[in-house]
């Protein structure tokens, strides 16, 4: 989704062979960036609150209850942070007994990272408040809107991240 906000942010309309002034209220990257960011700071307040989670912890967990067991290279992507930063989120909640780092048994170099029982009942709240949250931000949107915005934006993803690899080959 990032790589979708740079290239659309970027991105400048040719009109006949003048360039065109980019409309940043306009912008759906900055549209998407924003609402993306404002969802992230208001559930990070929450789980602040609520379970005296940072945001970086409570994105490890979310990202391990949907696939326990990835790599660190794989988590990284997944909540979007350099591989130098999560090895410090990861010391610290592997001090606090939330993961578990295991050898990857295919590759030794690298590890596995796993959600431990004690981090479990804190998942389940953090399922539950994103539950919360987003009865509450779609309380004013229809269901067909909200169907077509995450077909819209699954598609853009879809593009981008085609046009991503593509512009790498």
């Amino acid at each position: 989704m990032y790589l979708i906000i740079r290239v659309l942010i970027i991105s400048i309309q040719m009109v006949n062979t003048k360039v065109k002034k980019l409309d940043m209220q306009e912008s759906i990257g900055i549209i998407i960036r924003t609402a993306s960011k404002s969802l992230e700071k208001a559930l990070g307040e929450k789980l602040k609150q609520e379970l005296d989670l940072t945001g970086s912890k409570w994105k490890v967990l979310a990202a391990l209850a949907g696939q326990n067991g990835i790599s660190q290279r794989q988590l990284a992507d997944l909540i979007f942070v350099e591989g130098p930063t999560l090895v410090s989120i990861l010391d610290k909640m592997e001090e606090m007994g939330l993961v578990k780092r295991k050898l990857d048994p295919q590759d030794r170099r690298n590890n596995l990272i796993f959600i431990t029982k004690k981090s479990q009942t804190i998942v389940s709240k953090i399922a539950y408040c994103i539950l919360e949250l987003r009865k509450t931000i779609t309380r004013n949107v229809s269901n067909k809107d909200l169907e077509t915005t995450k077909k819209v934006l699954r598609k853009m993803t879809e593009d981008a991240d085609r046009y991503y690899v593509e512009m790498r080959s």
